[in-house]
């Protein structure tokens, strides 16, 4: 499926063609290269797709899910997928030179599949061993591709992200080694992508329509969310500290992930 998710994103940046027009007036034009959103026509149309197709299927599924599964066992299947993430968040934590964070993720993957339960129990937070989650999208800021990223995109299904970020998406879901094993066993590998995208889903229920109902432009508010959280990891990850660091909203929708 990583093959797939590659494919995918690269067809969207392709596909990103209905740019907003530059403006001529100063002002205007300052606005629009502090947003760095010049495909936002293209954009808040993906944007519209998504919040029609949460509301139709995903949220329902997800409320449902809460309503039936006690949260002890929604805890759990959190857990378990975040301990198969582990492996790419360990591969790009040595790429970006983080041997600390690399050290934390061997560490803490050790620990939750020893005595976690293959990863259903979170004993390696209980044991003060942190959980960075470095992906590929941080790689290629460390790299060198600064900024944000490249203009901002709204990605089907997945949200918000950039161009550089959008890119990092790809790459972590092609190097999946859980979808290379489960190459031959499509409907396992996609209905472990289902009960994920429900639980994060579902984790996230609560945030998104309180943010939802208190914002005049959701869009535009979620470009905003989204950006801040990302310049915060990015600062992490290259040892920066920005005055104005502190996101004003505290979600960050890479851990809505697909699983390949």
């Amino acid at each position: 499926m990583g093959k797939k998710i590659f494919i995918f994103v690269f067809c969207v940046f392709l596909g990103l063609s209905g740019c907003a027009t530059r403006p001529t007036d100063p002002e205007e034009l300052r606005i629009y290269e502090e947003t760095n959103d010049p495909f936002e026509p293209a954009n808040r149309g993906i944007h519209a797709f998504n919040q029609a197709a949460d509301k139709a299927i995903l949220k329902p599924i997800a409320k449902g899910y809460r309503a039936v599964v006690p949260a002890f066992f929604r805890t759990s299947i959190g857990n378990f997928f975040d301990t198969l993430r582990q492996p790419m968040h360990f591969v790009n934590a040595l790429l970006q030179g983080q041997f600390k964070d690399a050290g934390c993720i061997l560490g803490r993957t050790a620990t939750n599949l020893t005595f976690g339960f293959f990863g259903l129990f979170d004993v390696a937070t209980d044991a003060g061993i942190p959980n960075p989650k470095n992906d590929f999208g941080q790689t290629l800021a460390k790299w060198g591709w600064d900024g944000d990223g490249g203009p901002f995109v709204m990605l089907p299904f997945l949200g918000p992200s950039s161009v550089r970020d959008g890119i990092g998406t790809a790459v972590d879901g092609l190097g999946n080694p859980l979808g290379w094993a489960l190459w031959n066993e499509a409907e396992l590998n996609y209905g472990l992508l289902a009960v994920d995208s429900i639980s994060a889903r579902e984790g996230a229920l609560d945030l998104l329509d309180d943010l939802e109902k208190s914002s005049t432009d959701y869009y535009a508010t979620l470009r905003s969310m989204s950006r801040q959280n990302r310049r915060k990891k990015i600062n992490a990850v290259k040892g920066e500290q920005a005055e104005d660091e502190k996101p004003d909203y505290e979600a960050d929708f890479s851990d809505i992930e697909w699983e390949d």
